[in-house]
């Protein structure tokens, strides 16, 4: 009897040893990829309190985090040369990110980032410079104005990107002049006001078709990103660059350190 349990005591640990070799092969085999982090508003706009929202307060926190752990935060365009010459990207590399270029990227986190000397990207609507853009429904936003936008280039951390001109949800556009003025136009009017390169393209909700990626090349950019949801893209391909959202959940620091690690997006694969 006693011969039969320590068989099945050391079957047991083999099994567990090797689902944990397995475990580890699948989120480590290939090392880190840059964890590309997605913001929208910082703080609640009008007071009101959405999903796509998180407080100066735990924006400064985050931070804080990247830059006490010694984090390597890297613009998107230096992470598309990193990935264009099929260079491995060193553990711990973030890139910072905005959706929609809500004025409160200005006012709130533009000092934190200028505070770390941290670079970031800003994806604005090129459409609503000035005016209001609701962050959820019914809770409206106001974007960026030209001044705000140049000022912030002029520091040299801040990257604006195009959002295009309109925020559609780009695969439902069938239209191709319509999508080339939704990718070109805006790129070209970015280009006018802030002086500067426009280098890479948000699609709007996430969505994107392998057409809207070719017409993006032709369009001049180097890069597109996208989400972390289904079809959320890849940590490779320069036109489909995968994302994480930063959630209320990311207020906790060991899930904000999940989310910059360079291996959330396989520790999610992993739980589905």
């Amino acid at each position: 009897m006693k011969k039969i349990l320590a068989r099945a005591a050391v079957y047991l640990l083999v099994f567990v040893l090797t689902g944990f070799v397995v475990f580890c092969a699948n989120i480590f085999y290939g090392g880190p990829s840059a964890a590309i982090l997605m913001y929208h508003s910082v703080g609640a706009p009008n007071g009101q309190t959405t999903c796509l929202d998180v407080s100066e307060q735990d924006f400064a926190r985050q931070m804080a985090f990247l830059h006490a752990r010694g984090f390597r935060v890297i613009r998107l365009t230096d992470l598309a040369v990193l990935l264009r010459r099929g260079e491995k990207v060193r553990a711990g590399t973030v890139v910072i990110t905005f959706d929609d270029g809500y004025d409160n990227n200005y006012t709130k986190a533009f000092p934190i980032l200028k505070k770390y000397g941290f670079p970031a990207t800003i994806f604005v609507i090129a459409g609503r410079l000035g005016k209001d853009y609701d962050v959820a429904k019914g809770v409206p936003g106001r974007i960026v104005t030209p001044q705000m936008m140049q000022e912030m280039v002029a520091s040299g951390l801040i990257d604006i990107g195009s959002h295009t001109t309109s925020h559609y949800y780009l695969p439902d556009v069938r239209d191709a002049s319509l999508l080339w003025e939704e990718l070109r136009g805006s790129k070209t009017f970015l280009e006018a006001v802030v002086g500067a390169p426009v280098a890479s393209l948000s699609y709007p909700l996430g969505g994107y078709r392998r057409s809207t990626e070719e017409m993006a090349r032709r369009a001049g950019y180097e890069a597109a990103v996208t989400t972390s949801k289904k079809d959320g893209g890849s940590d490779t391909d320069l036109f489909a660059l995968r994302r994480i959202r930063t959630s209320k959940s990311s207020r906790h620091m060991f899930i904000f350190f999940l989310e910059a690690s360079g291996y959330y997006p396989r520790l999610k694969g992993l739980s589905r």
